[in-house]
């Protein structure tokens, strides 16, 4: 975890973003996404809250304790700016952006580094702060899939990095006592396939040669079926997820990988 390259990394989401969002007509705004009740308006709110809760503090408990608990306090934060109009939104997300921003330039790195129990299972904190990147990035895809727009290709190195990185401590402890390498390879994004061992829990760059599983498929479409927008084995049907080996330790450890 590179803290200025995080830092770098949230601003260009957040830019992307609005990029995005001021191309729409104001009614678009209003349409309904797969999330449930969730408009565009509500991903906006849920983008904006987030930000403003880690930047004054309201959220630090929630994201130390469950995923749960975290859509808990998402439903109750979400209708607070739902239905502002749409200049207030997009002001929203600058503004608040902003002091995310300033916010994950603030800590210190040594704090990056720093062990805690998360939403993600015991991580480091840097890891938290990087979420933000992962998160807005599906969000956007939410909103670009509900107004009929396909999943972006590009800059996919952060969120593609992130998620095979919080792999390690929101999926590997779910398969404690399983035996076995399982390689994966994100196909589009900057980045080298990550081997994982299942009986160890641990996980990093490596090659994916001579491990029992290796599993390939598009960046983007994996991204989303890690954040359970698709599944794994309609990404297996429609041949764009490719499974090499072990096929019965890579439907295991597929099942397991939900980051959220």
């Amino acid at each position: 975890m590179n803290k200025d390259e995080i830092v770098r990394d949230i601003r260009g989401e957040r830019r992307r973003t609005l990029t995005f969002l001021r191309g729409l007509e104001p009614e678009q705004f209003d349409v309904s996404t797969a999330l449930p009740r969730w408009r565009l308006r509500e991903v906006i709110a849920h983008l904006i809250t987030t930000d403003k809760a880690s930047v004054t503090g309201a959220n630090l408990l929630t994201v130390l304790g469950s995923m749960e608990r975290l859509e808990r306090w998402n439903e109750q934060q979400v209708p607070r700016w739902a239905d502002r109009p749409v200049p207030e939104l997009l002001m929203g997300l600058d503004r608040w952006g902003r002091g995310m921003i300033r916010l994950a330039r603030t800590v210190p790195t040594t704090l990056y580094r720093l062990r805690l129990p998360t939403i993600f299972g015991r991580a480091p904190v840097g890891l938290l702060i990087w979420s933000r990147v992962y998160d807005e990035w599906i969000h956007r895809q939410d909103m670009r899939r509900a107004l009929g727009l396909s999943d972006e290709e590009v800059d996919l190195g952060s969120p593609s990095e992130f998620l095979l990185t919080a792999i390690v401590s929101a999926v590997l402890p779910k398969l404690k006592g399983a035996a076995g390498d399982v390689a994966v390879s994100l196909e589009g994004a900057p980045v080298p396939p990550w081997r994982y061992n299942l009986a160890s829990g641990i996980g990093g760059p490596a090659g994916p040669s001579d491990t029992a599983a290796r599993i390939a498929g598009p960046a983007p479409s994996f991204i989303m079926a890690a954040a359970g927008r698709d599944t794994f084995d309609t990404l297996r049907r429609g041949g764009l997820l490719e499974v090499q080996g072990d096929e019965e330790l890579a439907a295991r450890f597929l099942a397991m990988v939900r980051v959220v």
